[in-house]
């Protein structure tokens, strides 16, 4: 049986960049929000999966609101 994911932690930023993803933003887009490069962005973004465990920014967004990390709202 799996086992279930230990809750991950994410930085702030790691949090920020997730939360403009859920709200459609792009990297460059984030990027120009939080004045980082869109490669900044996609390094915050490929930690956050790492993290949560999943392959997509859309799952990391699902996995993210599921466990409480980010607020979907």
């Amino acid at each position: 049986p799996d086992q279930p994911p230990r809750v991950a932690s994410l930085s702030p930023r790691e949090q920020e960049c997730l939360q403009w993803v859920c709200r459609g933003k792009s990297s460059a887009d984030i990027g120009i929000i939080l004045t980082l490069s869109p490669r900044t962005v996609d390094s915050y973004l490929e930690k956050v999966c790492s993290k949560l465990r999943v392959r997509t920014r859309i799952e990391a967004v699902a996995a993210a609101v599921r466990l409480g990390l980010i607020d979907p709202g």
